[in-house]
C-alpha cells in the first residue's frame, strides 16, 4: 500500500509539472499553484515512501516527550503531520482558484483535502488509546482513506491537464478566425 501510495503522489507531482508548463507555454495563467502542488505532492510521496515523519517522531521527538500541549489527544511527536494539513490547507485558496476552469477538478480536489484531513485526524490519536486490534483496524482505515485521498487529488490534477488538452486542440476547420475565406488563386505567368 505504501509503494502504491508514493506512485500515486508522484504521478500526481509529475502532472502538476506538465500543467505548469502547459499554462507557462501557452497562457499567462499563474503557475505558482501549480509548482507549489508538484513540491508538496513530492514532499508527501517521499515521506511515504522513506517514513519521514516517522523517523522523526520516533527518533527525535517521542524520545524527549516533545508535544503540542493544545493537542491532548495526540501522543509525543504525532503532530507533524497535522503541521503538514495546515500548510496544505494555507496553499489551498490560489490551488482552488488554479483548479477554476474545470469544475471536475474542483469537486476531486476537495473530496481529496476532506479525505486527507480524515486521514491526519485518524493518524494523530494516539495509538496507545487503542487496543492492539482497534489499533490494526485503525491503521488500515486511515491507509485506505489515504490512498484514496491521493487518488482523489490525482484526478483533481488529470482532470486539469485534460481540460487544457481539450482547450488547445482545435480541429483544423476551427483554427481559422471566423470570417476569414482563404482563397486559392493561380496567377497568370
Amino acid at each position: 500500500m505504501t509503494w502504491l501510495q508514493s506512485v500515486v503522489l508522484v504521478l500526481a507531482a509529475a502532472g502538476s509539472l506538465t500543467v505548469a508548463y502547459m499554462l507557462r507555454r501557452a497562457t499567462t495563467a499563474p503557475v505558482l499553484p501549480w509548482w507549489l502542488l508538484a513540491g508538496g505532492f513530492s514532499f508527501l510521496a517521499l515521506d511515504e515512501r522513506f517514513a519521514v515523519h516517522e523517523r522523526v517522531r520516533d527518533g527525535i521527538l517521542a524520545p524527549r516527550g516533545i508535544t503540542a500541549p493544545f493537542l491532548p489527544w495526540v501522543a509525543p511527536g504525532d503532530f507533524l503531520l497535522m503541521g503538514v494539513a495546515v500548510a496544505g490547507l494555507a496553499v489551498l485558496p490560489m490551488v482552488w482558484r488554479a483548479m477554476t476552469p474545470e469544475p471536475l477538478a474542483r469537486r476531486a480536489l476537495l473530496v481529496g483535502v476532506l479525505l486527507a484531513l480524515v486521514a491526519v485526524g485518524i493518524d494523530s490519536i494516539d495509538p496507545s488509546t487503542w487496543s492492539v486490534g482497534g489499533e490494526r483496524l485503525q491503521q488500515s482505515f486511515e491507509e485506505i482513506i489515504e490512498l484514496g485521498s491521493g487518488l482523489a487529488l490525482l484526478t483533481s490534477v488529470l482532470c486539469r491537464f485534460l481540460g487544457l488538452l481539450d482547450g488547445h486542440l482545435q480541429p483544423v476547420e476551427q483554427a481559422e478566425p471566423a470570417g476569414s475565406t482563404t482563397k486559392l488563386t493561380a496567377e497568370a505567368p
